[in-house]
């Protein structure tokens, strides 16, 4: 946080003139004041104390020969202060939020104005526009370092938006802009992404099981749903959050080949080019679906056959999300999910060693098929990212499946085929001498 600055002394110039430093900032402002006039105040954008003085005298006479002529003098411009730019900003980013609010559904500018609050904080009440400097700026990122690549990003943006403020109100000039890109704040290192294995996730369900069996009504309901919410997360590689949480009835669809898909129309990629994504859903990510049909519907369930009980939710119930329970469109997932994680660590069940989150279940669906060999191409198309990004993140995965050891590690491999071939030709030969001998016998 920054420390609040005494304010500077005054030099008196004339009676009715002064000039002094403007608090947070190397430069010198003015302080005019005529007889029946407002006070003047303003920056002078110079931190040279005889530049200062000239520009007053300046201003001085300038505005005295105004009043003589009669004419209005300048007067000061509405006294603005970086905090309320902030509190216009976050008005207008939660007015966006609002506009695109959907009940289930994360808050899309919640990390902007996240990140405005932050920086509001940081500075003092009254810094002006004109005073939020190179200094100041620097000090903000060398306080909050290391930053994530979106937290970077996204405070980058933040500065920038007041700026284009100050810029738009007149309180600066674009002169006056600081260019950001000069200011390179440590960074967060990229750690490799944690994932469930098999055996891992499975030990994760009879947890959860478990735990259903002890709770009653809405505990054991939301359980239940948590179960198959984070079962559906670690089959179809969707995103945990408001890209899973979005996903309503009239989301899914059968092939031609009679397979089930989903369209995935909020969170991440939302707003990419191509925004609405098709995920193809393999037997356990669809079989998820149907266990939530039966959950949430279970006459239906038992009055249809599984396609036909999707179908008929597709049309009649189109805008309901899926994940949602009974109780609440907005679940207690992450919290649910962490506490089963957290006791099955306690036990040792689980590495501690391993950061095991709801995004996990991502992790898992990716490396999973990397190691099956999928293409990354259809991967990256499927979970809704590059296959830039999966080769950046998954190297340490992909050097070790099936393809990469034959690529790799070509002499290994014909050393151990030989080997395997001498043994061969060794039980052939003794083949050969038993019949020899039976042979001669």
């Amino acid at each position: 946080m920054a420390k609040n600055g005494q304010k500077s002394e005054y030099h008196k110039l004339k009676d009715g003139l002064a000039i002094r430093k403007v608090p947070q900032s190397k430069n010198y402002g003015i302080y005019l004041k005529f007889p029946n006039q407002k006070p003047l105040q303003f920056s002078l954008r110079t931190a040279d104390y005889d530049e200062a003085v000239e520009k007053a005298m300046e201003e001085y006479y300038f505005n005295k020969m105004l009043l003589s002529r009669g004419e209005k003098i300048r007067q000061p411009r509405q006294k603005s202060t970086v905090h309320k730019i902030i509190d216009e900003l976050i008005k207008v980013h939660e007015k966006n939020q609002d506009a695109l609010k959907i009940d289930g559904k994360e808050k899309k500018h919640e990390t902007h104005i996240r990140i405005f609050k932050r920086i509001k904080q940081f500075y003092k009440e009254d810094l002006n526009p004109s005073a939020l400097e190179m200094p100041l700026i620097r000090a903000y990122f060398e306080e909050n370092q290391p930053f994530s690549t979106t937290q970077l990003r996204v405070t980058k943006y933040c500065f920038n938006e007041i700026f284009d403020r100050s810029v738009e109100k007149k309180l600066i000039t674009k002169n006056d802009v600081v260019d950001l890109k000069k200011i390179k704040p440590s960074k967060k290192p990229e750690s490799r992404k944690d994932h469930f294995t098999y055996a891992e996730f499975s030990k994760v369900v009879v947890h959860a099981i478990n735990e259903c069996g002890n709770a009653h009504g809405k505990g054991q309901h939301t359980q239940r749903m948590a179960i198959l919410y984070s079962s559906f997360l670690f089959y179809s590689g969707v995103r945990a959050g408001s890209e899973a949480l979005g996903i309503t009835w009239g989301d899914l669809n059968f092939s031609d080949f009679g397979d089930l898909y989903c369209t995935v129309r909020e969170g991440k990629t939302k707003n990419y080019t191509r925004n609405n994504r098709n995920v193809i859903l393999d037997h356990f990510a669809e079989e998820t679906i149907h266990s939530v049909v039966a959950l949430k519907f279970p006459k239906l369930a038992q009055k249809f056959t599984k396609k036909e009980a999707v179908l008929f939710l597709k049309n009649n119930k189109a805008g309901v999300t899926i994940f949602s329970t009974n109780f609440s469109q907005k679940p207690t997932y992450p919290k649910i999910f962490k506490k089963w994680i957290d006791e099955l660590k306690d036990t040792k069940t689980l590495s501690k060693s391993k950061d095991l989150t709801l995004y996990s279940l991502r992790h898992s669906y990716i490396t999973i098929a990397l190691e099956n060999n999928v293409p990354i191409p259809l991967i990256a198309e499927n979970a809704g990212t590059s296959g830039s990004m999966i080769e950046r993140h998954y190297s340490h995965i992909t050097v070790l499946t099936p393809e990469a050891r034959k690529a790799l590690l070509r002499d290994k491999i014909m050393f151990e085929n030989g080997e395997k071939m001498e043994k061969t030709q060794a039980e052939k030969r003794k083949v050969i001498d038993n019949l020899i001998d039976n042979f001669d016998a």
